[in-house]
Parts: structure tokens; C-alpha cells; sequence
């Protein structure tokens, strides 16, 4: 029998967390916690353990990035994945998202498909038990071996592979979600490896509603040295970035 998973959604308007649970409901054996603020989502994942927890960024009191923080500096909790919510510029997030360690970020408005896909793509990362392990990883190991063989596969090397048909980044047996400006950003190096891309080239590649600057260009960068490691992309202080093959 498998074991079900749990989802926390932590938002401080009500109606907010039932629309994320609508949307949701779709999904195989999967429970659903709630929280109104930091704190209670702090005592909710200890009690329950979660294995994904969906965070508001702004909440009264206690606000996501701290929540985050010490739910990731508890050993018994640490292994939940963190997807914040928000509808704050990168300018304002910019760099939080990574120091509260979270694993994601979704934007609001909230698009129904891209949480959906979102959660559900990093639900099926979690492993229960050795058996189901064992199964999964046979299972994908075919696959992955599969995918050295495809055209469309760019092999970013330290077991990393980017199937342009897919839009999908994977390691060894793992498909490792990006957001949208992270998959924008990793083809724009992929299509010019090897050589540099200016800032402006990436602004221009990367700009959503008139948002994007330097700084959520290193955001999307530090994030995606996270998802990979930190030598796939080189800086080039003052001029761009490299993706060094």
C-alpha cells in the first residue's frame, strides 16, 4: 500500500488555502494540513511532519522566510520541501528565498496548472520506504540511460541533463523542477555555452512585465548553482555569465 503523502499550505487568508486545496484535490493519496500564520505552520510541521509545505511570504507575525528557517534548521523537519508563495517583485525576495533555504518559489496570482504540475513534479521525489526506492529507481535507471542516447539531451556533466524537448532538468533518477525565469535562464547558456553572455542579453531574455534586473538575474543564477553546482556557471565580474561545459 502506499504511503500517503502530506501537504502543508500555509497562508494567512483562508480562501487562499481552500482554492490551493481545490486545485490539489487531484492528486493520489495526498492529505492536506493548513496553517493561518508562521508559528502555527512551524507546530503543524512538527507535529505532522510534512513532506511539502506550500509558504506564504507575508503573513502577520511571523513571516514565511522565518518559518522556513527554522523549519529547515530543525533536523526532524528539515527534509520538507518549502515552496514559497508570493506576489512580491524579485527585487523585493531577491536573495531571502535563499538564505530562509527554501527549495522554490511560485508567483501570485497563482496559476492553477503551474502549482498543480509544481507540486505534484516534486511530490514524486519523495521516497517512503525501500521497496518503493528499489522500484523507482530500477525503473528510471532504463530511462536515464535512454536519455544519453537522445539528441535533444545536453549533458551539463556531475550527472546532470537538460532535455530541450522537455524543457526538464534531471540528475541521475531525479527530474529537478525550475521555475520559469530558471529554465528561460539555463537554455539562454545552454544555446550560448562556452561562450559569455552579456547582462544586457539576459535581461533581455529573462524580462517579465518590466521586473527583471541584475539582481534577480543572481538570484536565478544562485538558485540554479543550488539545483546543479556552483562551477556549471562561471561570473564574469561586470560583463555576464558562463555556462562552462
Amino acid at each position: 500500500m502506499a504511503v500517503r503523502k502530506k501537504v502543508l499550505i500555509v497562508d494567512d487568508d483562508e480562501q487562499t488555502r481552500k482554492i490551493i486545496q481545490k486545485v490539489l484535490k487531484r492528486l493520489d493519496e495526498v492529505d492536506f494540513l493548513e496553517a493561518g500564520n508562521g508559528s502555527e505552520a512551524i507546530q503543524m510541521a512538527n507535529d505532522e511532519q510534512p513532506d511539502l509545505i506550500l509558504m506564504d511570504v507575508v503573513m502577520p507575525g511571523m513571516d514565511g522566510y522565518e518559518a522556513c528557517r527554522k523549519i529547515k534548521n530543525d533536523p526532524k523537519m528539515k527534509s520538507a520541501i518549502v515552496i514559497f508563495m508570493t506576489s512580491l517583485t524579485m527585487d523585493e525576495i531577491d536573495d531571502k528565498i535563499i538564505q530562509a533555504r527554501g527549495d522554490d518559489l511560485l508567483r501570485k496570482p497563482l496559476d492553477a496548472s503551474e502549482l498543480y504540475f509544481r507540486v505534484k513534479n516534486y511530490l514524486t521525489l519523495v521516497k517512503h520506504n525501500k521497496d518503493e526506492i528499489r522500484v523507482r529507481e530500477s525503473l528510471d535507471l532504463i530511462e536515464w540511460c535512454n536519455l544519453y542516447n537522445d539528441e535533444r539531451t545536453i549533458n551539463l556533466g556531475r550527472g546532470f541533463l537538460y532535455q530541450s524537448h522537455s524543457k526538464s532538468l534531471c540528475n541521475k533518477n531525479q527530474r529537478i523542477p525550475l521555475m520559469k525565469q530558471e529554465m528561460l535562464l539555463l537554455e539562454a547558456l545552454i544555446n550560448h555555452k562556452n561562450k559569455v553572455l552579456y547582462y544586457e542579453e539576459l535581461l533581455d531574455v529573462i524580462a517579465t512585465h518590466n521586473e527583471t534586473t541584475m539582481a534577480n538575474i543572481r538570484t536565478l543564477v544562485k538558485l540554479l548553482r543550488r539545483k546543479t553546482y556552483k562551477e556549471l556557471i562561471r561570473t564574469l565580474p561586470s560583463v555576464g555569465y558562463q555556462l562552462v561545459i
